[in-house]
């Protein structure tokens, strides 16, 4: 079974991997532990923040081709409908057309 969601396993696991190895350097660091502490606090703020940024882009982006497939989805059902009609309406004319011919 082949499997399609490599690309945001792939993704996740870069996502992963950047965060660990930046808490790692962070506190690796040769510098004291209240400053070391000081910027993996700030560092944590501005990811969860730019993590956010990030969900709420991808949550408009999602509403917007959602409503782009919708409004496409109808539109299309709209023709369909029409089409169906134009249709029952030939096969009637053609009905009535060989009515008229057997019984004229």
């Amino acid at each position: 079974m082949e499997n399609r969601s490599g690309g945001w396993e792939l993704l996740g696991g870069m996502a992963i991997g950047a965060v660990g190895g930046f808490l790692l350097g962070m506190t690796l660091a040769p510098k004291g532990g209240d400053e070391t502490r000081d910027n993996l606090n700030g560092s944590l703020q501005d990811a969860r923040q730019r993590t956010n940024d990030l969900l709420e882009n991808f949550r408009g982006n999602t509403e917007a081709l959602l409503n782009s497939t919708r409004e496409a989805i109808e539109e299309k059902l709209q023709l369909l409908s029409e089409a169906v009609e134009e249709g029952r309406k030939a096969a009637e004319y053609k009905r009535a057309e060989l009515i008229d011919r057997e019984h004229p």
